[in-house]
């Protein structure tokens, strides 16, 4: 009876396994392709477009952008180069639509879940610190400038980065209160 139950034990435990490694395909080019193509998609047909637009046009447009991202964000979680993108797009269409709350939680997700993804988080702190700095939160906005200027601040920094920092710096400092 013993090892009936502990053969049952141990065929539960290997089910267990294989269908949590079948949730999360390994990385492929066939699936960062797709991955790829479905981003760009929803970026041009609905998030871009939707900056271009008012009114009824510009919600249904957004609605239809943050629905693209979280189905990209399911159906390709192995792709953390994509989903990292989509995830700091998702929170921006948050931000656009009003729900700063949301935007900045998901904002923060690009680093906590995509920390490899150095440019997407840099980004994402960025957005981050501004919206917030932007709706008066200053305190809230310096710990994301904070981040920036920790991990990004380096002499081998590219350019680019080095500007985001410098901002970060600036922000950071007493007069840059609003």
């Amino acid at each position: 009876m013993h090892s009936s139950v502990c053969l049952l034990c141990g065929l539960s435990a290997l089910a267990l396994v294989l269908t949590a490694c079948k949730k999360q395909p390994p990385p492929s080019p066939e699936r960062y392709a797709a991955a790829k193509t479905n981003f760009f998609k929803i970026a041009r047909d609905y998030h871009t477009l939707s900056a271009e637009k008012t009114g009824n046009e510009k919600t249904e447009l957004l609605r239809q952008a943050a629905a693209g991202y979280e189905a990209l964000l399911k159906e390709y979680p192995e792709q953390h180069h994509w989903c990292a993108q989509a995830l700091r797009s998702l929170a921006s269409v948050k931000a656009a639509q009003g729900q700063t709350n949301a935007a900045i939680r998901l904002y923060a997700q690009v680093g906590e879940k995509y920390s490899e993804q150095d440019w997407e988080v840099i980004q994402a702190w960025k957005a981050a610190g501004d919206l917030l700095r932007e709706s008066g939160r200053r305190e809230e906005a310096q710990a994301f400038y904070r981040r920036i200027v920790e991990r990004f601040d380096k002499p081998d920094a590219t350019q680019v980065v080095k500007i985001i920092v410098k901002g970060a710096k600036a922000a950071l400092a007493p007069a840059a209160a609003p």
